[in-house]
């Protein structure tokens, strides 16, 4: 028996078609815990904190393609205070198909409390993740520090990279860049990352603890149904 494919079944097929759903994948940076185990300031016994943080991806060729900034604080801290997960906002973004993702993370104690309002302010604006300009995408051919994947985040999001000088006119306690691959996110898909920053400054010591999590999942999305003749 031989069935008659009408121009309807043929459009019925092809509605169907396009309403099949598709697969993303996606890593969320999520900060677990910051213990302030010793401070830098030893006259007033606190530090005023914040901390800068964002995933850049990168395709299979290697070219940086979007970013996403976060960002905790003007935060005052006591020797011996912890911050758990819930004071600090996760972020997320795509991970391209047999590309990767870079997480960095700079922690600073701040000695300009009104400026670093306004850094904060400026990086908070921007919670979605951004597409990085073409004239942007040779920047991340080269070894980025921490601190400049930030900054290339911040330009990206058309902040320049004032933001990021004024953060690194503070006292960085402590940076960190970590790259996971898509292969690896696939297998592995909750890698947490323990930190440690501890050093001397003017002779003053400091220490913290602190830790994130990068988690992968992979989501369906739906696209609206499409008519086509």
């Amino acid at each position: 028996m031989s069935i008659k494919i009408t121009p309807w079944v043929l459009m019925l097929g092809l509605v169907l078609t396009s309403c099949q759903p598709t697969r993303q994948t996606l890593t969320s940076l999520q900060i677990s815990s910051l213990k302030a185990i010793d401070l830098e300031e030893t006259l007033s016994r606190g530090d005023e904190l914040l901390m800068a943080y964002s995933l850049t991806t990168l395709d299979a060729n290697g070219k940086a393609v979007a970013v996403i900034n976060g960002s905790w604080g003007v935060q005052e801290t006591k020797e011996g205070q912890s911050f758990r997960s819930d004071v600090f906002s996760p972020i997320e973004i795509p991970l391209p198909k047999n590309g990767k993702v870079v997480a960095s993370l700079v922690l600073v104690e701040i000695d300009d409390y009104a400026s670093a309002q306004k850094t904060l302010a400026e990086i908070k604006k921007y919670n979605d993740y951004i597409k990085i300009p073409a004239g942007l995408v040779e920047l991340a051919d080269v070894a980025l520090t921490p601190l400049k994947y930030i900054s290339l985040g911040l330009t990206a999001a058309g902040v320049g990279f004032k933001i990021a000088d004024q953060l690194d006119n503070d006292d960085i306690l402590g940076q960190n860049s970590t790259e996971l691959t898509y292969e690896k996110a696939i297998v592995t898909p909750v890698v947490r990352v323990p930190l440690t920053f501890k050093n001397k400054n003017f002779g003053d010591s400091f220490h913290y603890e602190l830790a994130y999590d990068l988690t992968t999942r992979t989501v369906r999305l739906k696209p609206s149904p499409k008519l086509k003749f």
